[in-house]
């Protein structure tokens, strides 16, 4: 993505976008065993915000303007920034491209998919981790999924992450161009 758009050195926006169970924190926390990174999870911004969450108009504002907020502190202290959040809609993630814009960070954008039997399956099982999202949160979300307006790099779980992470990687630290 260093190709004039972008800027090849200093911190990275990592934008995941994925529904609910397709491997969004999965994909993270591969990732952050090569790369250094403020894992900002938006399910666990709405815990610390609301304990019991209402997913309310004025809530999902709270939250994330939280995660805007900490993403902009961890790239102005130059460190990698990372948000982990469904961000399916151009609405969604608009406010975190002009993040990108207005810090001068490098955007990475990742869509994180697999298949919707896999997604209902994983969603169907005890998890852990923050989100209480199951099979009917993924199925009224399916329906709102709209395409990137910048590169993407799209990746299935299903697979081998290794290929994916190493193209993040290069992605975050300027080796790979677009």
């Amino acid at each position: 993505m260093a190709d004039g758009n972008f800027p090849s050195s200093g911190p990275a926006l990592i934008l995941l976008s994925g529904l609910p169970g397709s491997g969004k924190t999965t994909f993270a926390r591969a990732l952050a065993t090569r790369v250094e990174f403020c894992h900002i999870e938006s399910d666990e911004v709405r815990r610390r915000i609301a304990p019991e969450p209402a997913y309310s108009f004025a809530e999902n504002g709270r939250v994330f303007a939280t995660v805007e907020s900490e993403a902009r502190r961890a790239l102005a202290s130059g460190r990698h920034a990372l948000i982990d959040a469904t961000n399916l809609t151009t609405r969604d993630r608009k406010r975190f491209l002009g993040l990108a814009t207005a810090t001068g960070a490098r955007l990475v954008a990742v869509r994180v998919t697999a298949p919707d039997a896999t997604i209902r399956e994983r969603l169907s099982r005890e998890r852990s981790g923050y989100s209480q999202a199951g099979v009917a949160v993924f199925e009224q979300m399916r329906g709102r999924v709209q395409p990137f307006r910048v590169p993407v790099v799209v990746l299935d779980t299903c697979f081998d992450l290794g290929p994916a992470v190493a193209l993040v990687q290069s992605l975050i630290e300027g080796r790979a161009g677009g």
